[in-house]
Formats: C-alpha cells, structure tokens, sequence
C-alpha cells in the first residue's frame, strides 16, 4: 500500500487531480482508495472512501465554536490528531494499492501548523509515501510568480519530510511556449535575469536566479511535470515518477498482493 499526500493552494486542483488518477490508476487495474482529509469541503469531485468530516466538520465547529472559517479549520486540523488511528484503520481496512489523499484546501493553515505535518506523518507511518505538491498554472505564467511557488513546493517538503514531485496542474491551459519557458528556467538559472520583469531590482533578478541554482542543486526541488485533470495528459508520467519513488521504477508493482505485475 503506496500513500499519495496530494497538497496545494487553494484552488490548484488537488480534488480535481484525485478524482483524475484516481480514475487512472483503476482503469490500469490498480486499486484505489480515495480520502477527504479536508474537514471543511464542501463538495468534492469523486466519492470518497474515507472522509475525515466523519470525525471532524469545520462547519458544525464554526457554529459551535462561535468562530470564523479559518479559526475553525485551525480547530478542525487540530482535531484530527485525536483520530488518527480510526482514519488509518479504515484506509488499512480497504487494502487497497494506492491510497491517494486530497489534503485541505488552505495550505497555510495545514502545511505550516504543526499539527497538518503531524497527521501525515502518522497516517504514513510504516508505509511508502510521496508528496505530490501542485502548483497551478497561473503561477506558472511569470517567472516571478513561478519561484515564489518553487520556494513554497521547497518549505513543504522540508515540513512534510517525505519524498516530493512537482506537478503543474490544468497544464491544458497553458501555451506550449510557457512549458517550454520553465523548462529553460530551471536547466538555465542564468537566463532568468535576462527573462525577468524589466520593473524589477536588479538585486531581485540576481536573487531569484540564485534561489534556482541553489534550489535545483541540493534537489529541494524538480521540474514540476505538466498534468491536465480534465484532459487526462501527463498522468501516465506523474505515475511513472511515484513509481520511481516508491516502487524503484518497477511497473504497476505495489505492496499488495492484488497489485498487476
């Protein structure tokens, strides 16, 4: 049983892609199970197998709390500590290959508290697990806005601990030309200052291009691999990627006996 941590922004696609692989992964005859750990969703793309809002509700928090919607996801996050067990025993329970987990939708409130980091460690705890951290295509469009999202992608890694990929979701709406932009951005740091905002400090420029160079040499960060949710590109890789992380690369081999070898 392989764990998939699907994090983001809010409004990058998380549910989106869960739903997609999800269906993906099935269609190759891998079974799969599918958790909301967001205690405040409303409504969710794909039926879940496990959801948190069965112990947790941030909406029935709010209103007994007296709080606002992020105080009561703060509470709710919190909360979840106090149920770990019952949420891993049900994901054991399915026995499924692959478990993918479609974490809340504001990251600030989960990656950067120390309780969001903790719930991932112990629901992955004696298992192989990767981080799949989205990063949505509008950020793509500038390189300012694209390190921003690379630094972001680097301090969840360093929070979750756990071996990371990059994905840039709804990548169906962007030109090929921007693909092909980051792609030289992250071989060629030493192009960025020639690509920069021209608006920009030159000590900006030279910031954000060593930010590059550092970043691409200690392997905090990889070029993130294109995926549409709705056009079904770049699943096939995304999922030879994870296998590369937690199967050494072996094909459609998982832990579990029902696994297609």
């Amino acid at each position: 049983m392989y764990m998939v941590f699907i994090v983001g922004t809010a409004g990058s696609g998380k549910s989106y892609l869960t739903a997609a692989l999800s269906d993906w992964l099935e269609d190759n005859e891998l079974s799969v199970t599918r958790v909301n750990l967001d205690p405040a969703a409303e409504w969710i793309p794909y039926p879940p197998d496990v959801d948190v809002r069965e112990y947790v509700d941030a909406r029935k928090i709010m209103v007994e709390r007296g709080l606002g919607p992020n105080g009561a996801l703060l509470v709710s996050i919190d909360l979840l500590v106090s149920y770990i067990e019952e949420l891993k025993s049900e994901i054991l329970d399915f026995k499924s290959n692959y478990v993918l987990i479609d974490t809340p939708g504001q990251l600030e409130l989960y990656a950067f508290r120390q309780s969001g980091p903790l719930v991932g460690q112990l629901l992955a705890k004696g298992m192989k697990a990767v981080t799949l951290f989205l990063i949505d295509s509008f950020f793509a469009t500038e390189i300012s806005n694209f390190i921003s999202a690379l630094l972001l992608s680097a301090s969840v890694n360093v929070r979750f601990k756990m071996p990371q990929l990059n994905v840039l979701s709804k990548s169906d709406l962007l030109p090929s030309k921007i693909i092909d932009a980051i792609h030289e951005w992250l071989e060629n740091p030493h192009s960025i200052p020639e690509v920069f905002e021209e608006r920009a400090e030159p000590t900006l420029r030279l910031l954000s291009q060593r930010l590059i160079d550092v970043l691409t040499e200690t392997q905090l960060i990889l070029e993130p691999i294109p995926v549409s949710s709705k056009t079904g590109e770049g699943l096939d890789t995304l999922y030879a990627n994870m296998q590369r992380l937690l199967a050494g690369g072996e094909d459609y081999l998982t832990e579990e006996p029902s696994g297609k070898l």
